[in-house]
């Protein structure tokens, strides 16, 4: 017997929002941001939501200057990872999907600016970001990130 498909009262069974994230890492350990007290106060990739009709690129370079207050200097043009995430008891819905699609990409400089969105930047090896108060979505990132993909 097939498991029925999950439904929501919310939307169609094959919505999932898009979240574009950036990915810097320098001597096998990855960026991230941590978000300020106001929005959830844990480690999180630069980058976010892809608003409808958004450019992929211009999505992930605004959201990175918003967060950050940098500009972003080069994204690869294919997702080095992706990965699907289920969200529970988030923006006033049961549940729902998101579907994070995550670039290599080289920031012009990494002298951040606090926003109302960032606190902090830091390296982080694999094996520290394992025990980080990683937000929700990112921690699909635990179960593909592997150094070697940027040497």
């Amino acid at each position: 017997m097939e498991k029925a498909e999950p439904q929501s009262k919310d939307f169609p069974a094959c919505f999932h929002r898009v979240a574009i994230k950036g990915l810097v890492v320098k001597d096998g350990k990855i960026l991230f941001l941590k978000e300020s007290a106001n929005t959830s106060g844990k480690w999180e990739l630069p980058g976010g939501g892809l608003d409808f009709g958004e450019n992929i690129y211009e999505c992930l370079k605004r959201e990175v200057e918003e967060e950050m207050g940098v500009k972003v200097k080069s994204i690869e043009n294919r997702p080095t990872y992706v990965w699907p995430w289920k969200h529970e008891n988030k923006r006033k819905m049961d549940w729902y999907y998101s579907f994070v699609v995550a670039y290599k990409m080289e920031l012009e400089s990494l002298d951040f600016k606090v926003t109302e969105e960032c606190d902090d930047i830091r390296f982080f090896s694999k094996d520290e970001f394992e025990n980080l108060e990683l937000c929700w979505q990112t921690n699909g990132l635990k179960e593909c990130f592997n150094p070697k993909d940027f040497e």
